[in-house]
């Protein structure tokens, strides 16, 4: 009986002892390649593609994808010992690689780098061209089913070339595509900056086609920069059309979905600048059957300051200068948002949450227009209240009137 249990002590042992050695079968993080990017393009074949693809050698007929990847290396940031210090050191590197799927671009990679990783992904950016060819469902199906891609990656659009948003920094010494993400926490200092839209939360417009926008992200001489917004269509799961910054700012006023920023108008009698300061803002869809007409009514509110004004400072305290101010305010909100849904006609497409509200206040009403609701929209008039309390004038309206 003794032996017996001698034999299981050490059995238990040895069980307990090997399970702290860690993963066996993992490779240590600072031997794998981490992606940090990905930009998808149209991809084009060389000449011996095309050549081989006549003579039946087996190159797709549909369209290529040239996805460009970014890696990270946290080696390159440099040290104390580092003779260039830390800035001098190039901390990525892009990897190029063409073909017809994901998955086959993907096993290409692993011909020319070790161990790419992708649960370290930040962002992926879709080029307008290739997404007015391949629907937004197929070029993300692979990053949906991929165990290793974490579900809060951002999804981006560019209507330029995407790949070469990966390539320029707006702080030197940082990875471009973390520079990037890093941008979007100015969304509450400019309501002109379309919410990215994670992996996530991509997946239920996909399903229930949906159209829905993406931040437009393109690059300038020596930076990158987020410009207006691309419209991705539900139906057809295809790039629709482009979005102004102020076409955003309108979009974003009438979904209630301003995180902060300022209006900026103009006194209509002396020309000079006001700009109102958004501390919050909320919106209200009201959808109005009569019949069979449908209309909708848009009431925005919003609390902030006056921020700056070009006015004299003797007039800052005028409490009938200071309605005025306020109702200027208001009709520039107005206006922002009749533009916005003016554009939403031109391109065919509800990006502003009509439909949702209607479905949510007229059910009945909803199942007999959803089929065809982006046409149904472009007649359906809408209205547009805004009540803007100013909370605070400045130190400007303690001066003497």
């Amino acid at each position: 009986m003794i032996k017996f249990r001698s034999g299981l002590t050490a059995m238990t042992t040895l069980l307990l002892c090997s399970t702290l050695t860690g993963c066996w079968s993992s490779s240590p993080i600072e031997e794998r390649n981490l992606e940090v990017g990905i930009a998808l393009d149209t991809g084009t074949q060389s000449r011996e593609e095309k050549r081989l693809q006549k003579r039946g050698g087996g190159y797709p007929k549909q369209e290529l994808i040239r996805r460009t990847v970014q890696f990270e290396l946290p080696e390159a940031q440099g040290g104390s010992g580092s003779k260039d210090g830390p800035s001098q050191a190039k901390n990525f590197y892009n990897l190029e690689e063409t073909g017809d799927s994901m998955m086959e671009i993907t096993r290409e990679t692993y011909l020319q780098t070790n161990s790419p990783a992708g649960f370290h992904l930040k962002t992926i950016i879709i080029s307008s061209s290739l997404l007015s060819r391949i629907p937004m469902y197929e070029l993300l199906d692979y990053f949906l089913r991929d165990n290793d891609i974490r579900l809060s990656l951002l999804i981006m659009i560019s209507t330029g070339t995407a790949s070469d948003v990966l390539e320029k920094t707006t702080v030197p010494g940082k990875v471009p595509t973390l520079a990037l993400k890093d941008l979007f926490d100015n969304r509450k200092r400019n309501s002109r900056m379309a919410k990215p839209l994670p992996l996530a939360k991509i997946i239920g417009p996909l399903k229930s086609n949906q159209s829905f926008i993406l931040p437009n992200v393109i690059t300038t001489d020596h930076e990158i920069k987020v410009a207006g917004a691309g419209v991705i269509k539900g139906k057809t799961q295809k790039y629709a059309g482009f979005l102004s910054e102020t076409e955003v700012e309108g979009l974003q006023w009438i979904k209630g979905d301003i995180a902060g920023g300022i209006v900026k108008e103009t006194d209509p009698q002396s020309g000079k600048i006001i700009e109102y300061e958004i501390k919050s803002a909320k919106s209200k869809i009201q959808a109005i059957i009569d019949g069979d007409d449908i209309s909708f009514h848009v009431h925005m509110t919003s609390n902030g300051r006056i921020a700056e004004s070009f006015k004299p400072a003797k007039n800052s305290g005028n409490n009938r200068l200071m309605a005025q101010e306020t109702k200027w305010v208001e009709e520039k909100v107005n206006e922002l948002a009749h533009n916005a849904a003016a554009r939403m006609r031109e391109l065919r497409v509800d990006v502003g949450g009509f439909g949702e509200a209607l479905r949510i206040q007229h059910p009945e009403v909803w199942k007999k227009v959803k089929d065809d609701w982006d046409n149904a929209f472009v007649n359906i008039p809408v209205t547009y209240s805004t009540k803007i309390q100013i909370e605070d004038f400045g130190a400007a309206a303690m001066t003497v009137n």
